[in-house]
């Protein structure tokens, strides 16, 4: 069976949670090797700042040797793939930590240093991942980067889905009680739970959201079928009409974090519906007066989670190239390509929003079974 499974929602390396990792050190029977990955903050300049405070904290504090895997990018020398797959080959104890999760997941997937990593877990190895490393084991990943600090629409991203083979499909959301924004709300790490609302009911009806309190961490026990939680505060578990929290020192059935489709589950979806419905229509309205944008950004929180990755990257696609008037032709191109995706999940009435969008920029498209032309009108 896969070794401990532990998310932290933040503070991993803080004086606060040294308690918590002696806990998940005293559990070896065999001495602790550690291994910190640097990927989800490869692209920031002060990374080596974050591999010195990893350094220091594991070895001067929890007094366990620490290797450091370098793995930054995707495309880094076959030399630097090679140390770091060395140092996980000699880890069991495997740190992970801050960057952007969408940006770790887009190097991680498919990597030979990311398939090291879940053998070593598989094999009995603690892999010990917070803030943004646990977001992107999730199913539906949250990017928080790309809403937040962008503006990109409301919209969720393939995680790299480690628990999915054991029966869970997790939304996992660290940093749940931020309180940084101050005079706003940053609540559900940095989206605020109205927003947070709005991108939940995008989620498909399986999916359950597990979020974590900053300095908490749940342990999931996948051999004992347990989840632990220990830290400052504690843990909430959403999924449809299901709100549950534990806090420091509970233990829980791990099956509480597996999805659960009843009847009042589906009232609470077809409760969700009208909203979408709502936002579709106002989509209608922006798109029929050539507001482009706006209008996509809207048909992105209304569609299904499959088709709204693709909106919401035309809507940011269509954010500069919509200035032009007219309209240049790699936006048309773009605008029918997502039309033809939307047809092809046979969503037809978000199709004939984007053909309605089109038709106000002057824009007249010709189907046939060879595919879609267009012209502009005189």
């Amino acid at each position: 069976m896969p070794g401990l499974l532990t998310l932290i929602g933040s503070g991993e390396v803080s004086a606060g949670m040294t308690r918590l990792h002696r806990h998940l050190l005293a559990r070896f029977g065999a001495p602790a090797r550690a291994a910190f990955l640097d990927t989800p903050a490869g692209f920031e300049l002060g990374v080596e700042t974050i591999h010195a405070r990893f350094r220091d904290y594991v070895e001067r504090r929890l007094e366990v040797p620490m290797e450091l895997a370098t793995f930054r990018s995707a495309s880094a020398p076959p030399e630097t793939i090679a140390l770091a797959l060395r140092a996980l080959a000699g880890a069991n104890y495997i740190l992970a930590g801050p960057g952007s999760p969408s940006y770790a997941v887009s190097q991680w997937r498919g990597s030979a240093v990311y398939d090291a990593i879940v053998s070593r877990w598989k094999a009995g190895a603690q892999l010990v991942w917070a803030s943004s490393a646990a977001i992107a084991l999730s199913r539906y990943l949250l990017p928080v980067y790309e809403i937040y600090k962008v503006g990109a629409p409301l919209h969720w991203l393939d995680g790299l889905d480690l628990l999915g083979d054991y029966g869970l499909s997790l939304a996992i959301v660290t940093h749940w009680d931020n309180a940084e924004g101050g005079t706003h709300d940053t609540r559900a790490c940095f989206m605020g739970m109205d927003r947070f609302e709005r991108l939940r009911s995008m989620l498909p009806g399986n999916a359950v959201t597990l979020g974590i309190d900053e300095h908490t961490a749940c342990t999931l026990d996948l051999q004992a079928g347990t989840v632990e939680v220990r830290g400052r505060s504690g843990i909430t578990i959403l999924a449809s009409d299901v709100h549950r929290r534990h806090m420091h020192g509970e233990t829980f059935p791990i099956d509480e974090l597996r999805p659960r489709v009843t009847s009042s589950s589906r009232s609470v979806a077809s409760a969700i519906a009208p909203a979408a419905e709502g936002r579709a229509r106002e989509a209608r309205d922006l798109l029929t007066r050539g507001e482009l944008v706006p209008g996509l950004q809207l048909l992105a929180e209304a569609a299904p989670s499959e088709l709204a990755p693709l909106l919401a990257l035309a809507a940011q696609s269509a954010q500069g190239l919509s200035r032009a008037t007219p309209p240049p032709d790699q936006l048309i191109t773009l605008l029918i390509r997502v039309r033809d995706a939307l047809r092809a999940a046979k969503q037809w009435q978000l199709s004939d929003q984007v053909r309605d969008g089109l038709s106000a920029l002057g824009i007249s498209l010709q189907d046939s079974p060879t595919g879609t032309t267009w012209s502009r009108a005189p």
